[in-house]
């Protein structure tokens, strides 16, 4: 007999599941071909946490209780919230009190390298502000980015901005998780199975190479992906 549609589903799902946790324990005794010792040491108070979350056991701490419908303001700067996020911290948020600027998609792919950075941090100082219905257009171009230009330049070996690189993989998490899209999960993937030559140059910025690292354990932690 033809196995239904719904128990396809739901073994696609066990498979999944399992593929994830897998990269989890391998993210777990693994983290360190990331971040060096030099790197840690940067994250000064944060360096505990982060070793915490990445070498602890599962832990899944949902974003999507903080997300809200209106547009949010916060008073930490953009690293601290993306490690709190990470090793799975609130971020203490308020609403914008004025609207956020516009921003098309066409303007946004018209931005160089470091106007288009400046614009992330800006507008994202709050992260959890990319799920918005109304920025779907800027996430999927971080992906289009992140899995076309910054890719190319990876494996043809070329200069890129790591910065630039790192933020985009950690709003690309923060979506995947708030909108439930294997997509963006998919990118993460891709950069972590980056070849060590290319691991290396992801260290120039420890804060936002911690903070992807550690939204990645929690999405390969997600039950219900």
């Amino acid at each position: 007999m033809a196995a239904s549609r719904f128990a396809q589903r739901d073994s696609s799902r066990t498979i999944l599941r399992s593929g994830l946790l897998r990269r989890r324990a391998e993210l777990r005794t693994g983290w360190q071909r990331f971040i060096t010792v030099k790197s840690l040491e940067q994250l000064g108070s944060n360096a505990a946490k982060v070793v915490s979350a990445l070498s602890g056991q599962d832990a899944f701490h949902d974003w999507q209780p903080a997300a809200t419908m209106e547009w949010q303001d916060c008073d930490a700067n953009l690293p601290e919230c993306l490690i709190s996020l990470g090793v799975g911290e609130g971020i203490v948020s308020r609403p914008s009190t004025t609207k956020p600027t516009v921003l098309s998609c066409s303007d946004f792919k018209g931005l160089r390298t470091k106007a288009r950075l400046e614009t992330l941090c800006a507008r994202y100082r709050y992260p959890l502000n990319i799920g918005l219905e109304r920025e779907s257009e800027i996430a999927e171009e971080l992906l289009r980015q992140l899995m076309v230009a910054d890719r190319a330049k990876l494996e043809a070996k070329a200069e890129f901005e790591v910065d630039d690189v790192l933020l985009k993989l950690s709003l690309t998490g923060i979506y995947a998780r708030m909108k439930h899209d294997l997509r963006f999960l998919d990118a993460l993937n891709y950069f972590y199975e980056l070849p060590q030559r290319s691991v290396a140059r992801l260290n120039h910025n420890p804060y936002f190479l911690a903070a992807w690292l550690c939204i990645y354990a929690q999405l390969l932690c997600a039950p219900d992906w």
